[in-house]
């Protein structure tokens, strides 16, 4: 079975808005019935590389990190995925504590999904999801690199590994502790991982635009058991 973990994008739409981050946008070229009498559809798109289910790499926080396009399709097939629930209220902090419970799982793993059930103010207030987001504390990040070394990939229904207004205020400081100048390691942000809460995954599939930018939308794939 196959379960979608990415929000779809929609014109205009998403918690981007609190932050007055380029929408989305979708401009006709040429459209039936627009007068052109053009044989076809054509479209352009505008589209924010952070906008909704997103991924970061380390050329987000180093100059000389590796773009999304320093990627091989491999990287982005992950067979031992752990998925753990860790709730979390506003400007709360994921810490080590929280994460040495799931220590014997993490060692065989290749990505760690944290569910904080944040996500359920995502739509309902934007606002609070992106300004009082939960964040990764530095040193549990330290923690999981050190300890876990396969962890290419770490994933969380946040807006963000750590919240915003505190990122760009102290520079960035859980960005960085995950995300190597050197490593192939990447972030997917903003995870809709309420519908496998219940689930074995038993591979994670995650589909970016392949372009030389420092971030790009996905798509997420869970394999599940039926």
């Amino acid at each position: 079975m196959f379960v979608e973990l990415s929000y779809r994008l929609e014109e205009g739409a998403g918690p981007g808005v609190v932050l007055n981050l380029p929408p989305f946008t979708i401009t006709w070229r040429s459209k039936f019935g627009d007068g052109q009498k053009k044989s076809n559809q054509s479209s352009l798109i505008q589209v924010f590389s952070h906008h909704g289910t997103h991924i970061d790499t380390p050329l987000h926080v180093y100059a000389g990190g590796p773009a999304v396009s320093a990627y091989d399709l491999s990287d982005f097939i992950l067979e031992r995925p752990v998925l753990i629930n860790c709730p979390k209220e506003d400007r709360m902090k994921i810490e080590t504590a929280d994460l040495i419970p799931f220590a014997g799982r993490l060692r065989d793993g290749d990505a760690l999904l944290v569910y904080t059930g944040f996500s359920r103010y995502r739509e309902v207030d934007p606002e609070r999801f992106v300004l009082n987001s939960p964040s990764f504390s530095p040193e549990s990040l330290n923690y999981l690199i050190e300890n876990f070394p396969n962890i290419r990939c770490l994933g969380m229904d946040l807006m963000g590994i750590e919240n915003i207004p505190e990122g760009r205020e102290k520079g960035w400081p859980a960005h960085k502790a995950f995300l190597k100048e050197n490593e192939k390691r990447y972030l997917i942000e903003d995870l809709n991982l309420k519908p496998v809460l219940d689930k074995e995954i038993h591979r994670l599939m995650v589909l970016p635009l392949h372009m030389q930018t420092e971030a790009s939308p996905v798509i997420v794939i869970a394999e599940t058991e039926d």
